[in-house]
């Protein structure tokens, strides 16, 4: 898993999925040929936006709708990097991204796939939850998590989508930096990513 990928799924990990599935090339706008992604050579949180905008785009109807949550994160995304530091670096790639996509391809959402990948770790997400009742501090809940160390990055990601509300995603993140070392190291790479 490279930044990019890391990025996109953690706006939405069934869009990430999809970009698993995409060669990647370098061109002058945001776009979807075939099994190709095409992305322009921008900053890298307008490239990620873009990335993940395009395909969302490319998804039929029926996908989109059901992923319409995921694209109000995506505005959420656009909307924070344009209110921080990194806004004056990439403002005028995401003020307008639609000036930056072109064509539009046909993709899928593997929703059985996505599935058998949820089942992996809805049992990691069922044992939090747990533990969140349980605990009578965020301390307890992070000294207690430490089998969160068994997760791949990619399942740390899936984990953290299937989170229902904003707080207990972060909870989650904070205790697979605790005790998820491949997880940490990904996330400093991409933050590095993102202010490079």
């Amino acid at each position: 898993m490279d930044e990019l990928e890391f990025c996109v799924k953690s706006l939405s990990y069934p869009l990430g999925m999809v970009l698993e599935n995409l060669e990647r090339r370098d061109g002058q706008r945001a776009e979807i040929r075939g099994s190709r992604l095409i992305l322009p050579e921008v900053p890298f949180p307008a490239k990620c936006y873009l990335a993940a905008l395009v395909i969302f785009e490319s998804l039929d109807a029926v996908d989109r709708k059901r992923l319409s949550d995921d694209y109000l994160g995506l505005e959420e995304f656009r909307e924070k990097i344009l209110s921080s530091k990194l806004g004056e670096l990439v403002g005028k790639y995401l003020r307008d991204p639609w000036t930056y996509l072109g064509n539009r391809g046909s993709l899928v959402v593997d929703w059985l796939e996505f599935k058998r990948r949820e089942e992996r770790v809805r049992p990691y997400l069922e044992r939090l939850k747990s533990l969140r009742e349980e605990s009578k501090s965020r301390g307890e809940f992070l000294e207690r998590s430490g089998f969160l160390g068994e997760l791949s990055v990619d399942e740390a990601l899936l984990l953290g989508y299937l989170a229902e509300d904003e707080k207990f995603r972060e909870l989650i993140n904070a205790a697979l930096g605790k005790h998820n070392s491949l997880f940490k190291e990904m996330v400093v790479r991409y933050f590095r990513a993102l202010r490079a």
